[in-house]
């Protein structure tokens, strides 16, 4: 693993210290996430919900809310239509939530993955308006649903997109005519679009920045907040926000801009334990073994959001929104543990996959290879995209698992830093029956037949846009520290820069001939360590998943270099600064 240390201006950070009261360490950390100034500096510790930018930003806000307060006005059905992952459910509840407080009618669908795949479809809507619906609700679909919006106008349906997915790339749609045209953007012909990308003309850069990262929830909260028409920081909106943290962590959305402001405040929701809290949050930690804990992006990441995944990936998303929505509190545990026990059945068959794909990896000459196109008629579709993720954890290329029926695949790709996985399946879209996504992870469609010419040209293009050197993995080093300097003040104050996440890592911080005190294995394979720096403290550390080092690279006595994030470890009434190691190379031989 090559490591990179961060090229910050030492000037910057000097008076950005100076002039924010910053510790010299934490001024340079936000000068690397591209803080420079104070009023920035200010802004971002604060994290405050009044910095929120107006939903009136987005060209047609206006013409959504007007076309929706007119439906709730006439009594007439809305329909909300989402996605059946994590950001998608999460959008569609609180949507729907949001239209039932207004007074609506409001219904919801959300399709199932098995058998109707992704987004809007013709069927469905024709249903939806045969059962007495006039306007439909996108969330976290739609945006190059071409013909659906076609049909959905033409049998009286009118359509209200709110999406984050690349806009269409590989035809040209309908513009949506109105005072606030977006000149040169392809859009479907829809009555209303919502998207990140599709600002009203003069909106200032620095707030395009802001909400240029807004997952699927986020669109759905930022209609949410134009429709309730409150402050930001009002009690009722902010009682939505366990939702949209849920999403856009689980979306690996950045946490950068009004993202980090609204998981912040999201994190802080999630972690309430009291009556307020949402009867389906509550549930869900106590299945997932969270109650009376302090919630952070990891546990939405690794436990909260795979039991709401869970439904749409094996069985309905239905039973996700169910829990999310109701105000019951047995129904709520009802759900939560039914969502548990789908969980723990989507991991064993997770493991199966993983081990056959792995095999089909081993097979591949990887000193050759720009990206891994794997298939089986075996593979469970609710279940690839997660191994394709593991699979570029191990073997670091861009990978796609494909589940055959039929002759007709349909896959699961996931990315690598330095290529646009998007980008890479519009040069292959001849090959495909259709696909759609983000830069580091997609879905798409393909004939069994073009598999073959499809890994060839993917891989061809992977090789071309980053070469071999782009396979080698990288570690950005914040910068570099003495362990002395690393005292319980100065940890705390650097969980100042949270919540992490995309976009502002953890701080990974560097240091020089650290001798290995004690090395041992504990718990599930980590590598628990105490280490000195030239005679001076010692600190407890930890590196999960190393225990094979132990022995090997690892000895007592040993002289290394480390990466590592620092964090208080608080037990039994006592605190004190340990290492999370995140990379280690030795210095001197034992």
């Amino acid at each position: 693993m090559r490591w990179n240390l961060a090229e910050s201006d030492d000037g910057v950070a000097a008076s950005l210290s100076k002039s924010a009261g910053l510790h010299p360490l934490i001024a340079k950390l936000m000068v690397n996430r591209g803080i420079v100034d104070v009023a920035g500096a200010q802004s971002f510790l604060a994290c405050d919900l009044s910095a929120l930018s107006d939903p009136q930003i987005f060209c047609h806000m206006e013409k959504a809310v007007s076309r929706i307060l007119k439906a709730i006005s006439n009594g007439h059905q809305i329909t909300v239509y989402g996605d059946y992952d994590v950001d998608g459910v999460t959008g569609t509840s609180l949507l729907y939530l949001v239209l039932k407080r207004l007074g609506a009618q409001v219904h919801y669908y959300i399709p199932n993955r098995l058998t109707e795949g992704y987004g809007l479809n013709r069927q469905a809507l024709e249903e939806i308006r045969a059962a007495g619906t006039t306007l439909v609700i996108s969330v976290d679909c739609g945006i190059t649903s071409t013909s659906e919006a076609t049909l959905a106008r033409s049998i009286g349906l009118d359509l209200i997109i709110t999406d984050h997915h690349e806009l269409g790339a590989s035809s040209r749609l309908h513009s949506v005519h109105d005072s606030h045209d977006v000149k040169d953007v392809a859009l479907p012909d829809a009555h209303a679009v919502l998207h990140p990308w599709l600002l009203k003309p003069g909106v200032a850069p620095g707030v395009q920045d802001r909400v240029s990262g807004l997952t699927g929830v986020g669109i759905a909260f930022k209609l949410a907040q134009a429709l309730l028409n409150v402050d930001a920081g009002d009690d009722c909106l902010k009682s939505y926000l366990d939702l949209v943290t849920l999403g856009t962590v689980a979306d690996m959305g950045k946490i950068t801009g009004e993202n980090r402001i609204l998981v912040k405040h999201g994190l802080d929701l999630l972690s309430d334990d009291s009556e307020k809290q949402r009867p389906g949050i509550l549930a869900l930690k106590q299945v997932a073994g969270l109650n009376g804990k302090r919630i952070g992006v990891g546990m939405v990441g690794f436990s909260l959001a795979p039991r709401i995944n869970a439904s749409g990936r094996l069985e309905h998303a239905n039973t996700a929104f169910r829990l999310l929505t109701t105000s019951s509190k047995d129904e709520a545990m009802s759900l939560a543990a039914a969502l548990d026990t789908v969980n723990r059945e989507r991991q064993e068959i997770e493991e199966i996959i993983w081990d056959a794909a792995r095999q089909q990896c081993r097979k591949a000459d990887m000193a050759v290879v720009g990206a891994l196109v794997l298939s089986s008629q075996e593979w469970h579709p609710g279940v690839v995209g997660i191994v394709a993720s593991r699979i570029v954890e191990e073997f670091y290329r861009p990978t796609a698992l494909i589940c055959l029926n039929g002759g007709i695949g349909k896959g699961s790709a996931r990315s690598i830093p330095g290529f646009d996985l998007y980008e890479g399946l519009v040069a292959c879209s001849d090959l495909l029956l259709g696909f759609g996504g983000h830069k580091f992870a997609a879905g798409f469609s393909i004939l069994e037949d073009n598999i073959p010419e499809f890994r060839d040209r993917l891989g061809s293009i992977v090789m071309e846009r980053i070469g071999a050197s782009g396979f080698i993995r990288t570690l950005s080093i914040d910068s570099k520290v003495t362990l002395e300097e690393l005292n319980r003040d100065l940890v705390q104050e650097l969980d100042k820069l949270s919540p992490y996440g995309q976009g502002n890592p953890e701080p990974r911080l560097g240091a020089r001939d650290i001798e290995i005190i004690a090395s041992r294995v504990v718990g599930n394979n980590h590598l628990k360590l105490r280490l000195r720096q030239r005679g001076g403290a010692c600190f407890d550390a930890i590196a999960f998943k190393r225990g094979n080092l132990l022995g090997k690279q690892v000895k007592d006595g040993m002289r290394v270099a480390a990466v590592f994030t620092p964090r208080i470890n608080a037990w039994n009434g006592n605190s004190a600064v340990e290492l999370e190691i995140r990379d280690m190379k030795n210095e001197k031989p034992v």
